[in-house]
């Protein structure tokens, strides 16, 4: 059975591809991204953001659609946000872009995310979103910057 996102995937980027590079813009300014990291974009949809990040690091996406995911130009993987086929600690930098609101179990895919990480986490939420303040409040522990249609959070890991 086709998802939403698999039925849209042809016509996501598009629809969407202008604000989703506005956030990688946003991104690469209030973060260090050092040649040779390796990027995890969690919910990467059609790559539109990952492939946005290929010229200063290693990208790596995960995506519950398979229609979205054949679009990217990068490795990915089909899986869920809640559980993240990687090792502990696999990835300097993890992004979660305008996904995170469609994930079942939202503090657990925080609480994956977070583990999969070296570095950095960034994470952006609709503002619009009917669970934006659940998620601000999920991520009270966050840096909170306000962009046009989002609310984008960054978290230091040591």
């Amino acid at each position: 059975m086709k998802t939403y996102y698999d039925q849209i995937s042809k016509g996501y980027n598009e629809l969407h591809k202008e604000e989703q590079l506005n956030k990688v813009y946003f991104i690469k300014e209030h973060i260090k991204i050092n040649k040779g990291d390796k990027l995890l974009d969690v919910g990467c949809g059609t790559g539109i953001s990952g492939e946005a990040f290929l010229d200063v690091c290693d990208v790596v996406g995960i995506d519950t659609s398979k229609e979205m995911i054949r679009w990217a130009n990068f490795k990915t993987f089909l899986g869920r946000a809640e559980e993240l086929p990687f090792e502990n600690k696999s990835f300097d930098i993890v992004v979660c872009l305008s996904a995170i609101q469609n994930f079942e179990d939202m503090e657990k895919a925080v609480k994956e995310i977070e583990r999969v990480a070296r570095r950095v986490v960034v994470i952006s939420i609709i503002k619009k979103s009917v669970k934006a303040d659940i998620l601000r409040n999920l991520l009270e522990d966050y840096e909170e910057f306000k962009e046009e249609k989002d609310f984008i959070f960054i978290k230091s890991i040591t």
